[in-house]
């Protein structure tokens, strides 16, 4: 009974220490998303809004029914996780009809708009 009882006790000690030592008193919110932002405005640090423009791409097509969904982006075919030719840009998502693009931190859904027009 009395090992018990300092068992009880050396875990509560342990648990209320590491506790306060490992910075848990951060207090985020359980409840903010971990994924990035969609399109749209943002406040920035200073408390500003800022508008955030979508990344200079055309997407021509989507195969998304596969277990490699690819995008046709500005003439180059990508797969998920594939960084952007020219762009500090990442394939997030492939869907039949968007394909989602992680651009300067927030995550854009672009349409797919068919064929790229000649100039």
């Amino acid at each position: 009974m009395m090992i018990k009882k300092s068992i009880i006790i050396f875990l509560a000690a342990v648990s209320f220490l590491s506790y306060n030592c490992l910075g848990v008193e951060n207090k985020e919110d359980p409840f903010d998303s971990l994924l990035p932002e969609k399109d749209g405005d943002t406040v920035s640090p200073t408390g500003t809004t800022k508008t955030s423009t979508p990344p200079p791409v055309i997407v021509e097509g989507a195969m998304w029914d596969t277990d490699t969904p690819q995008a046709i982006i500005d003439g180059e075919v990508y797969k998920v996780g594939d960084t952007l030719k020219n762009l500090d840009g990442k394939v997030y998502k492939i869907e039949k009809n968007n394909v989602f693009i992680f651009y300067e931190g927030k995550l854009y859904e672009m349409k797919v708009t068919g064929k790229k027009e000649a100039k």
